[in-house]
């Protein structure tokens, strides 16, 4: 009985956490990526389902770009969400990640989103750069460019991109989409529809890059391309979809079940918005089940009033200032040839930690 409870419990642990687990993936040694074995055992040790070990033994070249985009998601969420209560620090406990992560969060929603797009970044730019030999460059638009130029050069494959990130992020949640818990169901369907919004906002994202073609610098002829800016600005993006985020139910419309928002004051939501079906705590406490480490030891800032200022940021607790010499490499000049000569500059100043 106890090694069934222990197996019941494992499964639906696994189940609950698989479809970022590939998140894992950044452990792998950068050299070892292109291991067979390293497929055979990426579900044993790195959080993939089934669906996605068959992509990695398919896409073998693409994989490397599996691995960029672990790497890449994690450091982008820990990067934007620096100054904030939750501060995506149990993002890095893939596979097994805590509540935050699994309950159906707006965190949650993120960093599906954001998991999403950085794979679809990852991969889009590779196929630009002739590093997958699977596809090339981007598509060139249709439509005839407005101004002084004409399309050319090699724009980001973001259509590429898309179609095996969705198949890679979709996999474990495709199949919970139809079963008949409404829970399962639920979550589910929010988790795919973030997939869609983080691939969505990568596609919003793309602008147009030019080089000039000309006698002696002269700008007579110019070729443009679309192209993907930084994996920060589109993580920008989606930081402010995570702010507005939407909270959904599952609804009974006739005889079938539908997503809906929770409240009609929310209005609906588009293919672009995130959604979550469970409120988040404030992460003033510490609470490790959930993946709240508190805000106790955090730096603040005492003259901002936004969300890393010290009223917001220790939850309305008090915070210690303590003076500290900052140590910094200033009045640097450039030396004919070819070194920077800096001085050595010192400063005291104000640090302010929550209580």
């Amino acid at each position: 009985m106890r090694l069934l409870a222990a197996l019941l419990w494992f499964t639906a642990l696994w189940e609950a956490t698989g479809a970022i687990s590939w998140l894992a993936f950044r452990e792998v040694p950068a050299e070892a990526w292109n291991s067979t074995r390293l497929c055979r055992l990426s579900r044993q040790n790195h959080g993939f389902v089934k669906r996605q070990q068959k992509l990695c033994r398919r896409y073998r070249d693409v994989m490397r770009h599996v691995h960029t985009a672990s790497h890449s998601s994690v450091d982008n969420c820990q990067r934007l969400f620096a100054r904030h209560r939750w501060n995506c620090s149990s993002v890095t406990f893939a596979p097994s990640y805590s509540r935050d992560l699994t309950a159906g969060t707006r965190e949650q929603a993120f960093v599906y989103a954001n998991s999403a797009a950085s794979l679809m970044h990852a991969v889009a730019r590779a196929c630009s750069a002739g590093t997958i030999f699977y596809c090339g460059c981007g598509r060139t638009p249709r439509r005839q460019p407005e101004g002084n130029f004409k399309w050319g050069g090699c724009g980001d494959n973001t259509k590429f991109g898309q179609r095996f990130a969705r198949k890679f992020v979709d996999s474990p949640d495709r199949r919970k989409s139809k079963r008949k818990s409404r829970e399962e169901k639920l979550r589910a369907k929010v988790n795919l529809h973030n997939n869609r919004a983080g691939s969505k906002a990568v596609q919003k994202s793309l602008t147009i890059q030019c080089k000039c073609h000309g006698v002696s610098g002269s700008c007579s002829i110019k070729t443009c391309w679309r192209a993907l800016p930084s994996l920060l600005t589109i993580g920008e993006r989606l930081q402010r979809k995570y702010r507005g985020a939407i909270e959904v139910s599952m609804r009974r419309v006739g005889s079938r079940l539908q997503m809906a928002p929770a409240t009609t004051a929310m209005g609906r939501f588009s293919q672009e918005d995130l959604i979550y079906n469970a409120k988040s705590p404030d992460y003033c406490s510490r609470d490790e089940s959930f993946g709240s480490l508190g805000t106790s030891g955090r730096q603040c800032n005492a003259s901002s009033s936004a969300h890393d200022g010290c009223q917001s940021m220790c939850c309305g607790r008090p915070y210690n200032t303590f003076t500290v010499e900052r140590i910094e490499r200033c009045q640097c000049k450039y030396v004919w040839c070819c070194y920077v000569k800096c001085k050595t500059c010192r400063s005291w100043v104000d640090v302010h930690e929550c209580t």
